[in-house]
């Protein structure tokens, strides 16, 4: 798990811009094998929202984009899943689906995959008030 305030400094402040004042960040999670450009999953109280930094032309030009911003009410299932790839590197990619789409965050520490799961999987069923939904989990 990151902490948010070592996080780059454009996305702590575009994280900032984009949640809500009662809403809360609980875990911070770095997505995508490579070092460079990794991407930065914020789980919060309300949405999963995944950031990253783009560099434009030479590394000292960078800014922050909004990959996803998925709120936990327009989420129908969490699904964990581990290829061969991932199971050779201990990682795992959490695929989220919402209607007519399907959100990949790839290449997330196999602990941490769980961990991320088990929350968007809690805050779904607190949001729909004990409604019954398929959350799935592949063979681990």
């Amino acid at each position: 798990m990151a902490e948010f305030g070592n996080l780059p400094t454009r996305i702590q402040q575009l994280a900032k811009a984009e949640l809500q004042q009662d809403e809360k960040i609980y875990l911070c999670v770095l997505g995508r094998s490579s070092l460079l450009r990794p991407d930065f999953v914020l789980i919060t109280s309300q949405r999963v929202l995944v950031l990253d930094e783009k560099f434009m032309g030479n590394v000292a030009v960078s800014y922050a984009n909004i990959r996803c911003n998925l709120l936990f009410s327009d989420i129908s299932s969490v699904k964990l899943a581990r290829m061969l790839k991932h199971r050779l590197f201990g990682q795992a990619r959490l695929e989220i689906y919402v209607k007519r789409n399907i959100y990949w965050i790839d290449n997330l520490g196999f602990r941490e995959a769980i961990h991320v799961h088990q929350f968007i999987t809690d805050q779904i069923r607190r949001k729909t008030n004990g409604y019954f939904l398929e959350i799935s989990c592949s063979t681990l």
